[in-house]
């Protein structure tokens, strides 16, 4: 039977959402596998080749609309030893990742049966970091209507590049040798490359390249959905 037979029936047997957060848009190879354990004992899982680890990740705010925007849900991950602080900073707040929320039933995870539903989001911006969990915001693909390119989406105020990298999409050819132009996420001077994070404005941008130089910011400020 189907998710959708099955959920309804008298006994569907316990909800699993899965969850993936797929970095490979942002340019790195790389995608992690969680679920937060209900009803599987807390065990790593094994499912359709890939293995989920029981990880907390609370994703909210996806109420279902019949008109106006769609939801902009956010999610918070769990940020146990500092690991998604981690990729925070090596991977400018994660801005352009996707994250995926899978539905799924715990017999079809134990019997590894293919019958899911996912519902896929982009990470906009990183809104709060603390020792315990890492909040973002999400944007979902029908909250830009047409203003989609093949790879990207076109989101107003945060840049999608992965900062000095035009390696598998990326388009920010910033080389971050110039020591008088490395920054903080706050655009405020840093002594060393290390501490060199952009911060995906068009401000951070501009500091770098110049003001009236072009400029190889990936956003589209004329979207507007947000101050810069």
């Amino acid at each position: 039977m189907s998710l959708a037979y099955d959920i309804h029936t008298l006994d569907p047997g316990a909800k699993v959402d899965q969850f993936i957060v797929d970095l490979n848009p942002i340019g790195v190879g790389q995608t992690y596998y969680f679920y937060p354990g209900l009803g599987l004992d807390s065990a790593p899982v094994e499912y359709l080749g890939q293995t989920y680890l029981p990880w907390i990740v609370q994703v909210t705010g996806l109420d279902k609309r019949g008109t106006g925007a769609a939801p902009r849900p956010s999610a918070t991950i769990a940020n146990i030893d500092g690991f998604v602080t981690d990729l925070c900073r090596q991977y400018q707040d994660l801005v352009g990742a996707v994250v995926i929320r899978r539905r799924n039933l715990a017999q079809y995870v134990l019997a590894n049966v293919a019958n899911y539903r996912d519902e896929k989001y982009f990470i906009e911006q990183r809104a709060s970091e603390l020792r315990e969990a890492v909040k973002f915001v999400l944007a979902s693909p029908l909250d830009f209507n047409d203003f989609q390119l093949p790879a990207m989406i076109a989101v107003a105020t945060s840049c999608p590049h992965r900062y000095k990298s035009t390696a598998n999409g990326s388009g920010c050819s910033w080389p971050g040798t110039d020591s008088s132009k490395w920054f903080d996420r706050d655009g405020n001077p840093v002594g060393s490359a290390g501490l060199d994070v952009c911060g995906k404005r068009l401000s951070d941008c501009k500091l770098r390249f110049g003001a009236n130089n072009p400029l190889d910011f990936g956003a589209e400020p004329a979207l507007g959905r947000s101050g810069a």
